[in-house]
């Protein structure tokens, strides 16, 4: 699966999102859209790395020497850190977190933060 189809799923839970298990069903999705654009990347680059991970990306990235690589990775890094630092959006990158009383709203801007990435990662890399 793609991370386009990853945002396309997020946006159907976040369209009926009415509980906290379907919160935390979509906060796993976007988790998946994150590892699914390394994925991607992966494959771009030929890093040809088996099970995906920040760390492993990091590290295989720079042992390939690959210039393109690199450069996904350290945008990649400020942005993704960008967001985890966010005071109200970073903690649902985390493995525990509390569902908010106003989950649409904070979902659609988690959603909206994860496209900005996914769709600037597909312009310029």
């Amino acid at each position: 699966m793609s991370t386009a189809q990853k945002i396309s799923e997020a946006e159907k839970i976040l369209a009926i999102l009415e509980s906290p298990e379907k919160f935390d069903n979509f906060v796993g999705i976007v988790h998946d859209i994150f590892l699914h654009l390394l994925d991607e990347y992966n494959v771009k680059f030929g890093l040809k790395i088996d099970r995906m991970g920040l760390e492993k990306f990091k590290t295989v990235a720079k042992k390939s020497g690959n210039i393109d690589a690199i450069s996904f990775l350290i945008w990649y890094e400020k942005e993704y850190k960008k967001l985890r630092n966010d005071p109200e959006l970073g903690q649902f990158l985390e493995k525990e977190y509390s569902t908010p009383n106003d989950m649409v709203q904070i979902g659609a801007r988690l959603l909206d933060e994860a496209k900005k990435i996914a769709y600037y990662a597909y312009e310029n890399f």
